[in-house]
């Protein structure tokens, strides 16, 4: 068995495991910046268990589309 000894943003990395959950969170954090910073002023998001809503009007959710890819 190999240990694994380093840091991952600033957390002590000891297993596999525990760095597969952090990278994990780590990717989730900056998609949802990513989601929450596209929206800009006017559109509201949310965060359910199927995923992000985002509420506003059909221009503001085009332009968030737009910001998006």
């Amino acid at each position: 068995m190999v240990r694994i000894d380093m840091k991952f943003n600033g957390k002590h990395i000891t297993s596999s495991q525990q760095l597969e959950r952090e990278m994990k969170r780590s990717f989730e954090k900056t998609i949802e910046q990513g989601i929450r910073r596209a929206a800009g002023p006017g559109v509201r998001v949310k965060k359910t268990r199927n995923g992000f809503e985002a509420e506003g009007s059909p221009e503001q959710i085009e332009r968030m589309k737009r910001r998006l890819r």
